[in-house]
């Protein structure tokens, strides 16, 4: 999942009606040619995730409590690829850079790096299981295996968000409903709890602009985030706009970027009791490759 915002420059009219039409015809049609991966590939993956609250619950006889919190979540790392068997990449090398999350709540701000943060790992497909060392091939301890396998998913299987592709050429305006449907439950909700849910995802392509690499085509997406804990008697929801950036050459996602408004409901027990919840909340995400 990657991208690079391209916005689509509407060209005027010219002295030449029907070549500008013939032109717009062809710049409108943008097609997805999908490369099998190979030894050396290289990419570079940086996530960022910011989310502020600032909300409060009232109710009669009591003071207004607080919510009041800003988050940052960075993670940044390079995967270059080291076998290839049956057209599936089974080994890769990855390298982790500056990876931490960094929170702000009632005015205290505390920073807390991932374990994985500067370390190199291979890892490796093998027997249905994802084998993980250190640079050095050395073994590492569980919780660094499971969180290095967690980022690469697709290790040994057939990558679901690009077999989602459309392997036709498709015009602006046109609906990727089953590669929505993958965005959702394989990228988005990825790594999250049951607590967050995604849904409603749609994905049309809204433009192609062309570029000295090739055509690069610009998805307009549109979902909603849902989180509720178990526990918690509030509900946030997020209806989230933005867009994918994708060349069409090698079918390379290049960059993802969603963001909304925050709201916030209590569950009907405690607005039966005259207790509210009022404020605002953003929430912004980013994915480039």
């Amino acid at each position: 999942m990657h991208r690079i915002l391209s916005l689509v420059v509407a060209v005027g009219l010219s002295f030449a009606p029907s070549a500008v039409r013939a032109e717009a015809e062809k710049a409108q049609t943008f097609q997805f040619v999908k490369k099998a991966p190979a030894v050396g590939d290289s990419a570079t993956m940086e996530t960022r995730v910011e989310m502020k609250l600032n909300f409060a619950i009232r109710g009669p006889g009591m003071e207004p409590e607080p919510m009041d919190v800003t988050s940052t979540t960075n993670e940044r790392y390079t995967s270059t690829v080291l076998a290839v068997r049956k057209g599936l990449v089974d080994r890769v090398k990855v390298a982790f850079g500056d990876t931490y999350q960094e929170a702000t709540d009632k005015g205290k701000t505390a920073r807390q790096d991932n374990p994985l943060s500067g370390k190199v790992y291979v890892a490796a497909y093998e027997k249905g299981r994802v084998v993980v060392t250190d640079g050095a091939g050395k073994p590492v301890p569980e919780a660094e295996r499971a969180s290095v396998a967690s980022r690469i998913p697709n290790l040994g299987k057939v990558n679901p968000l690009e077999a989602a592709l459309p392997d036709k050429p498709i015009r602006v305006g046109d609906s990727l409903d089953r590669f929505a449907q993958v965005l959702a439950e394989k990228i988005l909700q990825q790594g999250n709890d049951s607590s967050m849910r995604f849904s409603d995802t749609q994905v049309r392509l809204a433009g192609v602009t062309k570029e000295a690499r090739g055509a690069v085509g610009t998805l307009h997406v549109t979902t909603k985030l849902t989180i509720k804990g178990s526990e918690s008697p509030i509900t946030m929801t997020v209806p989230l706009e933005g867009t994918i950036t994708a060349l069409g050459r090698g079918a390379k996602l290049l960059e993802l970027t969603l963001s909304g408004p925050m709201t916030a409901e209590l569950e009907q027990e405690l607005r039966t009791q005259g207790l509210t919840v009022g404020g605002q909340g953003e929430l912004k995400m980013s994915v480039k490759q």
